[in-house]
């Protein structure tokens, strides 16, 4: 692996870029053999003389040092390299939310409910965290995230959740913020945010809301071009989920809609609220919604691991029995076979099993099939009430590829747009859109 130096960091692959920085896969090393991979976020060279934009990507640093939550990636450094800003970051090797969900759909899978709503309920940790930090002063900092999306929430092997991108959040603190501007992704925002009103966290709650009514129905919510998507938003109630999926669970779908009420003092008042439920969903109906779920389903969709670096094994070669099969791709078969023997001495490929429908000839099943029957009194647990959802979740029925979310959004996850207020030339779609909201209520 070819790597270039940065400073006391190595370079190893660029993972991705966007409008202001490009995102590198790099390597930290330090004394006595010590190292460890991070993420280093490099600002465009020519945006180091612009003002705004370095103002943000420092100001994403600060906040980011700011949080410390197990759902939320770690800020290592921000510093100045080779004539560039760069923010070092904890490195997750996973893959996002929304590939995971792609993927399970190519397979022919609708995600797993207690997959869904795991992932979900981690979301509301990290973001309820976020809600209520303070500063070192013990001021509120009232963050709204703004960008809650699937791409912007990571997954790492072991199931655990991690929520991306803070660079366009609201917070106190934060003075320079446009006023009268819309930021964020479209499908994903609260009918106060298209309106370009005062956010507070019930934004983020309602694209939270979004998000689960997405991974548990397996379609997109809300469709079509940026002008059709906000009056949708604005505009219409959210169909519930029961009117695609039949037979959808009469609980999960209390949740679903409480977040996703457009008039906000009728939402769910919080991400902790919406935690809360899940977690009592989970419990009512027996079901396992931790990262070992997330885990299993995840290594099932995804069964490799990354290439092995036997030079930078703490174990002596005396201990290494076989070497792992390497594909072309540079990544070889996983151990998940092993994990599933563990995962269901506790009892979590009972909850798999009943939401992963049967398809022949998938991944998933081959792998589902292969472990032995859990360990766990069937008794103790309550029969899953969506079990014959999945008898409806055949290869045949199943949206494929998942409608809407074949398109490759990643490129263009944060839109600013001027306020549907303002009358700009060119413009009578938006101009159009703000007269009708001028006439509703807050």
């Amino acid at each position: 692996m070819s790597a270039i130096r940065f400073g006391r960091y190595e370079l190893l692959r660029k993972i991705a870029a966007g409008g202001m920085a490009e995102i590198f896969l790099a390597r930290q090393w330090g004394e006595g053999g010590f190292f460890r991979d991070v993420v280093i976020k490099r600002l465009f060279s020519h945006l180091a003389e612009h003002e705004k934009a370095l103002s943000m990507f420092q100001y994403e640093a600060r906040l980011l040092a700011e949080l410390n939550h197990p759902n939320i990636p770690q800020a290592y450094e921000l510093g100045y390299e080779d004539g560039a800003w760069f923010l070092a970051m904890e490195f997750v090797d996973g893959s996002t939310v929304a590939d995971l969900w792609r993927a399970g759909a190519r397979a022919g899978h609708r995600m797993p409910l207690p997959v869904a709503a795991g992932v979900v309920l981690q979301a509301c940790e990290a973001l309820h965290h976020a809600h209520e930090c303070r500063d070192r002063a013990g001021r509120p900092l009232k963050i709204v995230h703004r960008d809650v999306t699937p791409h912007n929430s990571m997954l790492n092997r072991g199931g655990v959740v991690k929520l991306m991108d803070f660079g366009v959040a609201q917070t106190a603190a934060r003075k320079d913020t446009e006023t009268g501007a819309v930021k964020g992704t479209f499908s994903y925002m609260a009918p106060e945010q298209v309106r370009a009103r005062p956010l507070d966290k019930r934004a983020d709650v309602f694209a939270l809301g979004v998000i689960l009514y997405e991974l548990s129905t397996g379609t997109r919510l809300f469709r079509g071009n940026d002008v059709q998507v906000m009056t949708a938003i604005v505009e219409r109630d959210v169909s519930p989920p029961s009117t695609r999926i039949p037979d959808y669970p009469s609980d999960l779908e209390e949740i679903v809609m409480a977040a996703l009420q457009r008039d906000r003092s009728k939402r769910l008042p919080s991400a902790a609220h919406m935690a809360y439920a899940l977690e009592d969903f989970s419990v009512r109906n027996g079901v396992m919604v931790g990262p070992r779920a997330i885990s299993q389903y995840y290594r099932a969709v995804f069964p490799y691991e990354r290439e092995m670096e036997t030079d930078l094994a703490l174990v002596p070669d005396e201990a290494e029995t076989t070497e792992p099969e390497t594909h072309r791709d540079g990544w070889g078969p996983g151990q998940h076979e092993e994990g599933l023997e563990a995962i269901d001495e506790s009892g979590i490929m009972r909850d798999l099993d009943l939401l992963i429908p049967e398809t022949d000839g998938s991944a998933l099943e081959s792998v589902i099939e292969a472990a032995p029957p859990p360990l766990l009194d069937v008794d103790l647990i309550q029969e899953a009430p969506f079990d014959d959802v999945t008898q409806h979740d055949t290869s045949d029925d199943f949206p494929e590829p998942l409608p809407g979310f074949e398109e490759e959004r990643g490129e263009r996850p944060v839109v600013l747009l001027d306020s549907p207020k303002k009358k700009r030339k060119g413009h009578d779609f938006v101009d159009d859109l703000g007269r009708r909201l001028e006439s509703d209520e807050d």
